[in-house]
């Protein structure tokens, strides 16, 4: 009877270790992650919005690679929500498929808007 407990204990102890961390997405590496870095800044404008208002922040995003070579913003942080809800729709509307090779890895980015670099 102890044994059976006890290997029922196993089993179940194994089974919540593997679905723990079962979809965690992988940090990308340096290269991948200044790349993307790349391109997401030459997709992104400083928005007129902001322009108008003399308006400066900082938005951080974690972003996860998609099998099709896009970008799903996994979590955004912004003092201004109007401006955290752009960064995310522009994100997430780049097309590439130079990335799919990438797939699941996540990416940091810290996006600087500043009135001096437009």
């Amino acid at each position: 009877m102890k044994t059976r407990i006890a290997t029922l204990m196993i089993v179940f102890g194994l089974f919540l270790t593997a679905t723990a961390f079962a979809n965690q997405p992988v940090p990308a590496s340096k290269a991948v992650s200044k790349s993307v870095a790349k391109l997401i800044k030459s997709e992104l404008d400083y928005p007129e919005f902001a322009i108008e208002e003399k308006f400066e922040c900082c938005v951080v995003v974690s972003i996860v690679i998609q099998d099709d070579g896009s970008f799903d913003v996994d979590c955004a942080n912004c003092i201004s929500e109007e401006m955290k809800k752009y960064v995310v729709n522009q994100i997430e509307n780049i097309n590439t498929e130079d990335f799919a090779r990438y797939a699941g890895q996540n990416v940091l980015l810290k996006i600087k808007f500043d009135i001096l670099t437009v």
